[in-house]
């Protein structure tokens, strides 16, 4: 009798063995086919990007040209085992997920000693990329995703943004793009060089694969593959043999970005390109009188209101800040087939300021005022021929201090418009991610009431419920 108690209670035992052997095997299975498949899920859904500035994120922009992809692009991270940068890795994942004509390789130099010689004789970096499509290809080196500057205090190297994103999704244009957009740079009349501008404007330049030469009008013709000229404020004249060349190259159909600045010099010629297109400029610059539209103390440096359009869209939510400003006024008469339309606009209350140098910065009674232009875009179409021009009265828009003032709103306005009018196929461009606090923007007016805010306002309801807790306990 007893045997036959152990026996049974023996066999409970092994079936609850049995059962809990069985719920281990199949927790492991399910274990391992979760982690299967999560494994085969997106980086999008598996990886958070919890930085503040969203290093490990992808545009929509980004996001866009890569999914509408119809050719395969290959992206080459080389890079030695053992020292791959986690943010360039996470990023290149992220490419991945989003196409299945994009695909990641890595390799690494020590196992593939020749490999990037087929697309560059230089040398190539640890955490480098080279993008390929085709018979097309482009490197971008690790010093070009990561941006740095020296801190003069300790004279030690400091890293102040990350622009893998802009330089990857760029070179995926251009390796994917048929035609690069050319553009002739005028000189020989004292003009501002490309490398004096802001350096987002020149990056937003090279990120939409626009090629950029030097052009002298004095001895050569504008060339049959300009897609367009810039003309960046000169300070000298152009000859009349200039003028005849820009004016007979508009005529048949070219595109042209042109700045001026405020001078005291006469430019005759120069105006009479602008004129031939139905606008002026006047003397003096432009002086705002509404403090929310200019910056603090100072109402010569407009935040103008950007006038709805296709060239404006990227930066209508944004401020523009032109900073000594020309007036553009329409003639009294041009051609009906000139269309010009508005993009920066002062308000009402502005006035012109004739004499800038001895200015006190007063509305006199004699000053002309009313709401100027100071950007315009100009359309004219005869047959199937269509010339368009944009024009800022202010090249000093374009420095460096008043740009990154807006965080580079400046420089993508102005890029809009190259890209608009030279219509440049797969127009992206994504500007670097700032690992530094981003400039906030106020105007006079906003300075004034957060100034009465934090002066009076807030020391006024200290008081009042300090007093009323003095009283309450002094009842009690």
């Amino acid at each position: 009798m007893k045997r036959i108690f152990v026996e049974e209670e023996n066999r409970r035992h092994l079936k609850h063995g049995s059962y809990s052997s069985f719920l281990v095997l199949f927790i492991i299975a399910a274990v391992v086919i979760v982690n299967l498949i999560v494994g085969q899920l997106p980086t999008t859904f598996t990886q958070f990007d919890l930085s503040s500035q969203q290093l490990y994120s992808l545009t929509d922009d980004t996001r866009e040209m890569v999914k509408a992809l119809d050719q395969d692009v290959t992206l080459y991270y080389i890079v030695t085992s053992g020292n791959e940068d986690d943010t360039v890795e996470r990023m290149l994942e992220r490419y991945e997920d989003l196409s299945s004509h994009l695909t990641v390789e890595t390799k690494d130099p020590n196992l593939y000693p020749n490999f990037a010689s087929q697309y560059t004789d230089e040398d190539v970096a640890d955490n480098s990329i080279i993008v390929v499509c085709g018979d097309k290809s482009r490197v971008i080196s690790s010093s070009d995703m990561w941006e740095t500057s020296v801190d003069y205090s300790t004279f030690s190297q400091q890293t102040t943004g990350f622009d893998g994103e802009g330089q990857v999704t760029s070179a995926i244009s251009y390796v994917t793009s048929e035609d690069t957009t050319k553009l002739y740079w005028i000189t020989g009349h004292g003009e501002v060089e490309e490398s004096s501008l802001s350096s987002n404007f020149t990056d937003a330049v090279n990120k939409n694969n626009m090629e950029v030469e030097e052009l002298a009008l004095m001895t050569n013709e504008i060339p049959e593959d300009a897609d367009g000229i810039v003309i960046m404020s000169p300070t000298s004249d152009f000859s009349e043999d200039e003028t005849e060349k820009v004016i007979s190259y508009l005529e048949g159909g070219g595109k042209a970005l042109i700045f001026s600045n405020y001078t005291d010099t006469d430019l005759p010629n120069f105006d009479s390109i602008l004129e031939n297109y139905g606008v002026q400029r006047t003397e003096g610059i432009v002086v705002e009188s509404d403090s929310n539209y200019y910056y603090p103390q100072m109402p010569y440096v407009l935040l103008p209101e950007i006038q709805s359009g296709d060239i404006t869209e990227p930066v209508e939510n944004s401020y523009i800040i032109v900073p000594t400003a020309q007036a553009i006024v329409p003639l009294d008469s041009y051609r009906d087939s000139i269309t010009i339309e508005s993009l920066l606009t002062t308000t009402d209350g502005a006035y012109i300021e004739a004499d800038p140098e001895n200015s006190t910065w007063t509305k006199s009674a004699d000053s002309e005022t009313g709401a100027f232009d100071v950007g315009v875009s100009i359309t004219e179409t005869v047959d199937d021929t269509e010339t368009q021009i944009v024009y800022f009265s202010s090249v000093n828009m374009l420095a460096e201090q008043f740009d990154s003032a807006v965080s580079g709103a400046n420089s993508n306005l102005v890029t809009s418009a190259l890209t608009n009018m030279c219509q440049v196929e797969n127009s992206v461009s994504i500007p670097s991610k700032s690992l530094e606090y981003t400039s906030l923007v106020f105007t006079a007016g906003s300075m004034n009431v957060w100034g009465i805010v934090v002066i009076a306002v807030i020391p006024a309801a200290f008081l009042i419920v300090g007093l009323g807790i003095w009283m309450k306990r002094r009842k009690q």
